[in-house]
């Protein structure tokens, strides 16, 4: 297997991390993103719809999580 593709998991791995980091220091994202979790689970307990789209990667993304909430 060539190197690059062998480091190619860990590169990922470390952006991830790299970016997990940078959320966990930005305490207005933080709080924006417990918000929306918060009218997300409210809108879930009273039966209504979240709707969730994107073109590309992003409708794959969309369908993940959409895939997330109904299991």
């Amino acid at each position: 297997m060539p190197k690059s593709l062998a480091r190619r998991p860990q590169d990922t791995i470390r952006e991830s991390i790299r970016v997990h980091q940078a959320i966990l220091r930005d305490p207005k994202l933080l709080k924006l993103m417990t918000q929306v979790a918060g009218e997300f689970a409210r809108a879930l307990a009273k039966g209504r719809k979240i709707l969730l789209f994107g073109t590309g990667g992003s409708a794959a993304d969309a369908q993940h999580i959409a895939a997330e909430f109904v299991g």
